[in-house]
């Protein structure tokens, strides 16, 4: 049952972060190329319209939450019935609730615009994209369900597939739209083209991988909406906590200083973002696993996973941690080019907090595939209330860079006592956890201080105008950096014995380097 489990891990691992890396590329690529055709405020009503909707998004009480969980835990039972009954009462309550915000949009939409202070000139374009954006999202709730049927039978692989599919087609509508004038209007039109196609191949999709699946309303169920709701309330708040902590300090910063401002928070946090993306990936399929060896009663591997997990997690991020904040400078450079030097104070602050936040994604998720949510609502509440408290003092205070210190705060607390509940719950001690940590903060001293000096005495931070000059110099750096970690952390035996087995059988690539 181990290795089944260990299979699907890492099979669905593997899957995730190939698709994961191709949407990253698609990101770095487009972002600069919509900055240059659209221009700073109108990216930034682009970003925060993204922010908004996610809001709106609260108002479905985490019902969506549980889908992957139980899907994943009845199929286990192969109890179809349930599953049936998952997908209609998810896909009806959403259509319901879908008509009621699109309502309340409409009602909001002039107020909300108008505390950001849009001008005029741009008034109806923001006004466009909000409706759409906001119509998209409601579609998307409601259709969830089918995409969650992928995910619920650990099949990763045709989500990723998917994914790089229709990427295709965004790219050439982006690129289409823009060059054809069409501008913010342009964007969303391409989303809900493509929102489209993604949505009806998830459908066929998912009465492919459960042919015994029913479409009907008449087997909406209370019992399980209340089960759904009972799950996923817990969530969503952690989920607002979430949205408070990573995206608040954009209307923050558009409320006290500007829109435009925002283009350079955006650029900032979407490296950290990917910072923490990427060492995530490796908890990416843990939830449908966690739930699966809990109907399995499986505790102990739960322990093993966590603790394995974990190590795992911090192995990756350590290293990016330290890599990105002596690199931000030539990172903005090579990415957006020149002009966005702002961004850069904004990435090295902001690593930390996302750092704090991202090596507690074991538990996060073990805690999510055994419904122990409450943990993510208190230490959830407790970050969003602590982000927006210092956020507001600290942009007062201090400007701009005031409310990037407040997310850093709040992210790096409130992660510490997450951790420390979590260990007590699962019965591990918290120092067996934190040590974790000593070999691969150590290892990253070494490649630090030579990638200092050679920023000093090679690399010095003049300005480069050629992206690929920049480009080079950045993957050079990488592989100096990550060899010399590697060697170090390996030489101390961080990687054990079964580390190497478990990946030299599942990932045959590794058995040359292991």
């Amino acid at each position: 049952m181990a290795d089944n489990i260990s299979d699907k891990i890492i099979r669905n691992t593997l899957f995730n972060t190939v698709g994961t890396f191709w949407q990253i590329i698609i990101t770095l690529v487009l972002t600069p190329y919509i900055i240059s055709y659209i221009g700073i405020e109108r990216f930034g009503i682009w970003a925060i319209v993204g922010v908004l909707t996610g809001y709106f998004g609260l108002l479905d009480f985490g019902i969506g939450t549980g889908f992957v969980k139980y899907i994943s835990e009845y199929h286990t039972k192969n109890d179809y019935k349930k599953i049936n009954q998952i997908i209609n009462t998810g896909v009806t309550f959403y259509s319901i609730l879908a008509i009621l915000i699109i309502i309340v949009g409409l009602f909001f939409i002039n107020p909300l615009l108008s505390i950001f202070s849009i001008s005029e000139e741009l008034h109806s374009e923001a006004q466009f994209v909000f409706m759409l954006g906001i119509i998209i999202f409601c579609l998307s709730n409601a259709l969830s369900a089918f995409g969650a049927i992928q995910n619920g039978l650990q099949r990763m692989d045709i989500t990723n597939k998917i994914s790089i599919a229709v990427s295709i087609p965004m790219v050439i509508g982006t690129i289409y739209f823009l060059e054809s004038g069409y501008g913010l209007r342009g964007l969303m039109i391409n989303n809900a083209i493509i929102f489209s196609i993604s949505s009806i191949i998830n459908i066929i999709i998912g009465l492919k991988l459960l042919p015994e699946l029913r479409l009907s309303p008449f087997l909406f169920d209370k019992e399980m909406l209340k089960k759904l709701f009972s799950y996923g309330y817990k969530l969503q708040i952690s989920r607002f906590a979430q949205l408070v902590s990573f995206q608040t300090d954009k209307l923050l910063i558009t409320y006290f200083l500007g829109i435009g401002l925002v283009v350079f928070y955006q650029i900032g946090s979407s490296i950290t973002q990917l910072m923490r993306q990427i060492p995530l990936l490796v908890v990416s399929a843990l939830i449908p696993a966690a739930s699966e060896i809990e109907a399995r009663n499986g505790r102990e591997s739960l322990n093993e996973l966590y603790l394995r997990g974990s190590k795992h997690l911090i192995f990756i991020s350590t290293p990016l941690l330290f890599f990105v904040i002596i690199n931000a400078s030539l990172i903005v450079r090579t990415w957006m080019g020149e002009g966005y030097e702002m961004a850069v104070s904004i990435i090295q602050i902001l690593a930390i907090g996302y750092y704090a936040n991202t090596v507690t994604g074991v538990a996060s998720s073990i805690a999510s595939g055994v419904a122990r949510t409450e943990f993510e609502m208190k230490f959830g509440s407790f970050m969003a209330i602590l982000n927006l408290c210092l956020g507001i003092i600290l942009i007062i205070k201090i400007g701009f860079i005031g409310v990037v210190i407040g997310t850093t705060i709040s992210l790096t607390i409130s992660s510490l006592f997450f951790m420390k509940a979590f260990n007590k719950y699962l019965g591990c001690l918290l120092s067996d956890y934190i040590q974790l940590f000593y070999k691969p903060l150590f290892s990253c001293i070494i490649p630090t201080l030579i990638i200092l000096f050679l920023n000093y005495h090679f690399w010095p931070s003049i300005v480069l105008s050629d992206r690929l000059v920049n480009l080079s110099i950045l993957g050079l750096k990488s592989i100096i950096f990550g060899g010399i970690y590697i060697i170090i952390i390996l030489s101390w035996g961080y990687i054990d014995e079964k580390d190497k087995r478990l990946f030299r059988n599942k990932i045959p690539l590794l058995r040359y380097i292991l």
